[in-house]
């Protein structure tokens, strides 16, 4: 694995951090909260914009700027015939896609056709048995017409610690103790399908603000402020905020489409900040974007806490760093990724995952 050479600060990226918290259940579907609460929650938990994404239900209505929040109206559909598998979020479609919901392939091809973008929800699941929830994985890969994958599921990750009683009350009351980040097998399939072209990694929260019961105990487990604080996705947009809802989804989905995103796990450390930029002497590019040389080219990382700093290219960790500053020359072409760690409660945990940046050779 290569050393990084020392630190220097990336240089300046024309576009502007936008937190948005990711697949969001409301009242429309098996949520507890209507748009208006959503919004409430989000404001106060310092979201931007909130991607909602109800089951097979498209409230367009309830679109537009909330409480100083942003609110989009997606849709997370499913066959109604096979409910526990193949669910798709749905963003920025002219109409609602679910009456094509019983074939997949016939679904994303109407997604492209109403101009939305589509994520292969939650694609790997593992359910502990105290959960109550079925495990809802996604195994139609031989479709195409999708933009990326929900990489990161809060929501999925943790019912898979509720193997007992208690392992489910200590995740309840302590989550922080528990979310590590994505599956492993998660992991792998985003690198392979990479290897066909770019596909988009975002993170969700799957926020239902539900109750669970235990025997007698009832308990709210990960309420929506919760998760609105904990896993987000952080977009770079093109400009500032217009007060128009449409122009200002455009953006949002300009850079979802882009790629021009990172993860962050902001219930362990505020991630806001983060960059990532690769330069040559004439160009550079950020995470979702490419660069074309002939010539070595400068990567530069800077995080805005302490961490372990590691860099991929294409799915392989090819130098590491411990510290804000991650910055090194690039001789190979590749996608070139960073995921970043923090140490909490005796284990690395990630914290930061960033979409690539693609590295040509001209």
């Amino acid at each position: 694995m290569a050393s990084p050479s020392g630190a220097s600060p990336p240089e300046a990226m024309p576009y502007l951090e936008r937190v948005a918290n990711v697949h969001v259940h409301s009242t429309y579907s098996d949520g507890t909260a209507g748009h208006e609460e959503l919004a409430r929650h989000a404001r106060a938990a310092g979201i931007d914009v909130l991607l909602c994404a109800d089951h097979n239900s498209w409230p367009k209505q309830e679109e537009g700027w909330r409480k100083g929040c942003l609110v989009l109206i997606g849709e997370e559909v499913h066959a109604p015939s096979r409910p526990l598998e193949n669910h798709l979020l749905v963003f920025g479609a002219d109409a609602p896609v679910s009456p094509c919901a019983e074939d997949t392939q016939e679904l994303l091809d109407a997604v492209r056709d109403h101009g939305g973008i589509a994520f292969l929800a939650h694609p790997y699941e593992r359910s502990g048995a105290y959960a109550n929830e079925p495990e809802i994985n996604w195994l139609r890969w031989d479709v195409t017409g999708f933009a990326g994958i929900e990489l990161w599921n809060y929501m999925s990750e943790w019912k898979s610690y509720a193997r007992t009683l208690g392992t489910s009350l200590a995740a309840v009351l302590a989550p922080r103790r528990y979310i590590r980040g994505p599956y492993a097998e998660t992991l792998r399939r985003w690198h392979s399908l990479q290897e066909g072209r770019p596909v988009i990694a975002i993170a969700g929260s799957d926020a239902h603000g539900a109750r669970y019961g235990w025997g007698p105990l009832k308990l709210r487990v990960l309420p929506y402020r919760h998760l609105m604080r904990a896993l987000n996705t952080h977009l770079l947009v093109r400009d500032n905020w217009s007060g128009d809802a449409a122009q200002d989804a455009g953006l949002v989905y300009d850079a979802l489409r882009s790629g021009r995103a990172f993860l962050g796990y902001d219930g362990l450390a505020p991630t806001c900040g983060f960059s990532l930029v690769v330069s040559s002497s004439s160009a550079q590019a950020t995470m979702g974007e490419s660069i074309v040389t002939s010539d070595a080219v400068q990567l530069s990382a800077h995080a805005p806490e302490k961490a372990l700093l590691r860099l991929h290219r294409d799915g392989q960790a090819v130098a590491e760093t411990r510290g804000r500053w991650l910055a090194l020359t690039i001789q190979q072409p590749g996608r070139y990724h960073i995921e970043a760690f923090r140490h909490v409660a005796g284990t690395w945990r990630h914290w930061i995952i960033t979409n690539p940046v693609r590295v040509l050779a001209g």
